[in-house]
């Protein structure tokens, strides 16, 4: 069985090993980089986002038998609002492992009415179709590229309804309006009120820029 649990500083030597066992394709599509991307550079730039626990958000992590085998990562740049990212060791993508850390995060019931975003690259078929599972629904997208996610969350019993008719319903509207049930699941929120503003991008990952190295 996977197990989740959070992540301090002191788990900073496992979360290096998480990330030593991505390939330099899996780390790019994840932090949607250009160029090289070395694991042990990639931990360099992005440990803070990595390791970020409380005020500045949850880190969750899945381990196998004391192997570390994927990291979920929800990131509060304002009260409300946050940004998630999900990295699964090459050896164990399609196993089910980011879908059980997202539900493990749900299911704490800490983010109902909480806007939710995801920035993953164009064509990463896996980080889109987890998403979708989620009730995450696309929105428009600033930066050619990328593709933006965004979900309100609902209360955990209208969430298991919603993944639950995400993945198991084939057709593509009634999958839809799932999703647009799960963002109208809190009243007070119409959708993502960003949407069609330019807001502008934290950074190229997704990840707020108060998390990334200081120049």
């Amino acid at each position: 069985m996977t197990t989740v649990i959070e992540v301090g500083s002191v788990d900073r030597d496992r979360v290096a090993t998480l990330v030593a066992a991505c390939s330099p394709d899996s780390l790019r599509r994840r932090f949607m980089m250009g160029g090289p991307a070395r694991p042990t550079e990639v931990f360099q730039r992005y440990q803070r986002f990595l390791l970020a626990g409380p005020p500045d958000g949850v880190a969750l992590l899945a381990h196998r038998g004391g192997t570390p085998v994927g990291l979920l990562n929800f990131v509060s740049p304002t009260p409300g609002e946050a940004e998630i990212g999900i990295l699964v060791a090459d050896a164990w993508q399609r196993r089910g492992i980011g879908s059980a850390l997202s539900r493990w995060l749900w299911a704490s019931g800490r983010w109902a009415g909480w806007t939710v975003r995801a920035t993953v690259q164009a064509g990463n078929a896996g980080a889109e179709a987890l998403l979708l599972g989620q009730g995450f629904r696309p929105v428009p997208s600033y930066e050619r590229g990328d593709r933006d996610f965004a979900m309100v969350v609902p209360d955990w019993a209208t969430m298991t309804d919603v993944m639950k008719e995400a993945v198991d319903d084939q057709d593509t509207a009634r999958a839809d309006g799932a999703q647009r049930r799960a963002a109208g699941a809190d009243p007070r929120c119409r959708g993502d009120r960003h949407a069609g503003r330019g807001r502008p991008r934290r950074s190229a990952a997704g990840v707020p820029a108060a998390l990334l190295p200081r120049r």
